[in-house]
């Protein structure tokens, strides 16, 4: 073969070569995706209503539009349990409070609601617009979950990421009214705009993603740290600070509304919540477990998210980006100093380091790969009936 023909077939495989990498890295993402939200779908929908389980009748924490003795049925209520139930009375009938140590809607951040308002004026039924909102999310988040992973891990370590995180048993909420997928996507978005310098980017994700759930404030310390630690740009600051514009923005809608600019806050004592480390509750968390009583295994998930969750992040420390690392840890520090007992094994599946972190573990130990997705499955299944009958998962 000539030299001229073999440099230029050479150059043709180099550019070709690429695009259908991404091209096998999307179909990969979707197919997790879509296999992982159809098993939701087709047990909540077509499952769900023949199992044979007792209905409830007192479920605690109480519930928002519950009734008594419920007994699932086909329809796109079922996306709409537990606060998802919040979700869609924001987005209908807007925000309420009162100060008398009852539960209210202004503990739930406003993004998802507003965005779901936007698509309802198309028409489309508020469950529906808060189903498409957190699935199209989802997608988004593991998309670039793939993305960012594979710039730094690899191929293998990317795909175990996203499978991970597609498959987790958590991931229910990613597919009903809740603002997990939209979460995931915020955050992912605005670390990965951070750690390649696009601040403006960076900051414009950050402020959306404060202004969807309070544990996005993790942001702004991980990203005053990574620029103190890497010597970057005054700019760099001054998008740190920027992100916290989504909290700031819905405090002063609830100073203004509310007269109570920390509304938010105060409502969590509705939940049984009280700001800070809940030293009592963790005590009770391990007596649980050690004990093995009746709660001990849903215990024992919030636990091994988070505390082996820190536990990855320190074993893949030299491995992880500092924005990775960093992020994770503030994260983990702020659920701590959160008070909440409910939903830590929730919050944990909100935290794209742990996903990357256990990609990079898997890839690397397949066979404990592919037992973990098929224990996920499983999970996944029985989750997904729980929450259809009004039972509480996180």
């Amino acid at each position: 073969m000539p030299s001229s023909l073999k440099l230029r077939v050479d150059s043709l495989r180099s550019s070709t070569t690429p695009s259908i990498q991404a091209l096998q890295g999307l179909t990969f993402v979707v197919a997790m995706w879509l296999f992982s939200r159809l098993v939701i779908i087709v047990t909540m929908q077509l499952i769900s209503p023949h199992y044979p389980a007792i209905p409830v009748v007192h479920p605690e924490p109480g519930p928002l539009d519950f009734v008594p003795g419920f007994i699932p049925k086909p329809s796109w209520d079922l996306f709409a349990h537990w606060d998802a139930a919040w979700f869609r009375q924001i987005a209908t009938k807007g925000y309420e409070y009162i100060p008398d140590g009852k539960m209210h809607s202004i503990a739930f951040f406003p993004l998802l609601p507003l965005a779901m308002r936007a698509l309802m004026t198309f028409g489309i039924p508020v469950e529906i617009a808060g189903v498409l909102v957190n699935n199209l999310a989802f997608l988004g988040a593991l998309i670039l979950l793939y993305r960012w992973t594979e710039e730094h891990h690899g191929v293998s370590a990317a795909r175990w990421a996203t499978a991970a995180l597609a498959w987790c048993p958590f991931s229910l909420y990613g597919t009903v009214i809740y603002s997990e997928g939209l979460f995931l996507l915020l955050t992912t978005a605005s670390l990965r705009a951070f750690e390649k310098g696009q601040y403006k980017r960076a900051a414009l994700w950050g402020a959306l993603t404060t202004a969807t759930r309070v544990t996005g404030a993790a942001l702004i310390p991980t990203f005053l740290i990574v620029a103190w630690r890497e010597k970057r740009s005054p700019i760099a600051y001054v998008a740190a600070l920027a992100t916290g514009l989504g909290l700031l923005s819905f405090m002063i809608f609830c100073a203004i509304r509310f007269n109570d600019p920390l509304a938010f806050v105060h409502v969590q004592k509705g939940w049984g919540i009280e700001a800070g480390f809940n030293l009592d509750g963790w005590k009770e968390l391990f007596v649980t477990i050690f004990t093995w009583q009746h709660s001990a295994l849903k215990e024992l998930t919030k636990a091994i998210m988070l505390f082996g969750g820190a536990y990855l992040l320190w074993h893949f420390r030299r491995e992880l980006s500092r924005v990775v690392l960093i992020y994770g840890i503030c994260s983990i520090a702020l659920i701590l100093n959160s008070g909440a007992m409910w939903s830590i094994n929730r919050y944990a599946f909100g935290i794209v380091s742990l996903s990357i972190a256990l990609g990079i573990l898997l890839s690397r130990h397949r066979r404990w790969g592919y037992a973990t997705m098929g224990f996920f499955g499983i999970l996944l299944f029985d989750f997904t009936i729980r929450f259809s009958w009004w039972r509480w998962i996180s």
